[in-house]
């Protein structure tokens, strides 16, 4: 069963996120499954039904743009007068899998400009498809690109993400390297499987210092995951990850340890 219900509709929220502020959500996977190019040991969803890079056999499951259009333009309607921080991509699995994932971000671009000028737009991804060039302009066209780093290295990375055939650990650091304007995020875990030993996050925070990233926001468990051998890392431990990674690197690290009365939108800058 999964630790959470999936988003039932092609938009959810607003949600207050412990990233984003009151985020209105867009789901464009299956509502009834979810379509993964990960098998996340942590996912709040519980694990992938369909498990693959490639989704166009899925299509009669997805969202169309029309459908896409006609939804969103009645939530931005809807909620003129609620405060909205952030529109993010996220939903019932890796939202850069739909293949007219472009077109979707053009929509949900000029909708937002039009209803809602002052909210974010941007992506929660796994980072799997980091490479492809649809997906690259796609993300060109967004406020923030929250791109899924967990792992320093291929071993720890087939521990905790489980991908499937064809992504390539090497491949998506060498995308995420050669993106601009990405916020890191990483799920840091103990238990079995764990990312957290000082082995692991020596490992990870090469990478960080690697791709320089703008920032990275880390955090642990809040919700059950789907595998039930996890334990949730000490905010006391996340705090002290972030520090030695800001001294080591030199790029900012925000350790989210619990919800926050207020965020900012994500593409606005931190003051130091």
């Amino acid at each position: 069963m999964p630790a959470i219900a999936l988003q039932s509709g092609i938009i959810y929220g607003p949600v207050r996120s412990r990233r984003l502020g009151w985020s209105l959500g867009l789901n464009i996977s299956p509502t009834t499954y979810k379509l993964c190019s990960f098998n996340c040991v942590y996912c709040q969803y519980g694990w992938t039904k369909v498990w693959t890079m490639d989704a166009s056999t899925q299509l009669g499951d997805l969202p169309t743009p029309e459908e896409f259009e006609q939804a969103l333009l009645e939530a931005l309607r809807k909620n003129r007068d609620h405060e909205i921080n952030n529109i993010t991509f996220s939903g019932n699995g890796e939202p850069t899998l739909h293949p007219q994932f472009e077109e979707l971000v053009s929509i949900a671009r000029r909708l937002k400009e039009r209803y809602l000028p002052s909210a974010g737009l941007g992506v929660l991804s796994n980072s799997s498809t980091v490479s492809l060039e649809r997906v690259r302009r796609a993300l060109g066209k967004l406020d923030f690109k929250i791109m899924k780093l967990d792992a320093g290295d291929p071993e720890t990375f087939a521990k905790i993400n489980r991908a499937c055939p064809g992504v390539d650990y090497q491949i998506v650091i060498k995308g995420l390297k050669s993106l601009a304007g990405v916020t890191l995020q990483t799920m840091f875990i103990d238990g079995s499987p764990s990312n957290s030993g000082e082995r692991e996050v020596l490992k990870w925070q090469e990478r960080v210092g690697e791709i320089k990233p703008i920032k990275a926001q880390i955090y642990s468990l809040h919700r059950p995951s789907a595998a039930s051998s996890l334990r949730e890392v000490p905010a006391e431990r996340l705090e002290e990850i972030a520090a030695r990674t800001e001294a080591i690197t030199g790029i900012r690290v925000e350790a989210i340890v619990a919800p926050a009365p207020y965020h900012r939108k994500i593409n606005q800058p931190y003051d130091r």
